[in-house]
């Protein structure tokens, strides 16, 4: 009786497979929390990127009408995770300082921010990126609001919670996403 010899297989043991898939599991546990700061990092970048643009739009308006436009919320619902406000209706501000949001559509995830532009006077306004609170957080789930505010002297600033008319600094993602 001739018994089948082991020697000349190759592959890898049962032992061997469980550590690669310990260390890989390890891994995915300590990368899965760095990832989502990015991701909110990003969507951040974002807000701050709209609301210069929004910031040029209003300086080019008031070199021609010599005052500044304010106007409501445009994007995202603060009170909903995929409903948008005014995203094909814009408000007259908006219209008249042309900005508008793209894509902006209703029933989606994006945009992750509400821009509104308020406090205004000739010489002064105030432009806000608000996100939902909690459950409708699209930037940070499960996190209280924050938001971004840009002056009218170009200088942004933000903090968690409800939007104010100024500040000083900017909030780090640990800050406003903390889970």
């Amino acid at each position: 009786m001739k018994f089948a010899s082991f020697k000349n297989q190759k592959g890898f043991s049962l032992v061997e497979l469980m550590i690669v898939v310990g260390i890989i599991g390890i891994l995915a546990t300590l990368a899965l929390p760095r990832f989502k700061q990015f991701q909110a990092k990003a969507k951040m970048g974002e807000a701050k990127n709209i609301l210069s643009h929004i910031y040029t739009l209003q300086q080019t308006y008031s070199l021609d009408n010599n005052t500044f436009v304010a106007f409501a919320n445009v994007g995202a619902d603060p009170a909903s995770l995929t409903a948008n406000q005014n995203c094909q209706t814009l408000p007259v501000g908006a219209q008249a300082i042309g900005f508008r949001l793209d894509p902006c559509l209703n029933n989606a995830p994006v945009p992750r921010y509400g821009y509104s532009v308020f406090n205004v006077t000739a010489s002064t306004f105030t432009g806000a990126a608000v996100t939902g609170n909690m459950n409708t957080n699209r930037v940070c789930p499960g996190n209280a609001a924050h938001f971004y505010g840009i002056t009218h002297q170009n200088v942004i600033f933000g903090a968690a919670g409800a939007p104010t008319a100024t500040g000083t600094q900017e909030p780090s993602v640990g800050v406003v996403c903390a889970n």
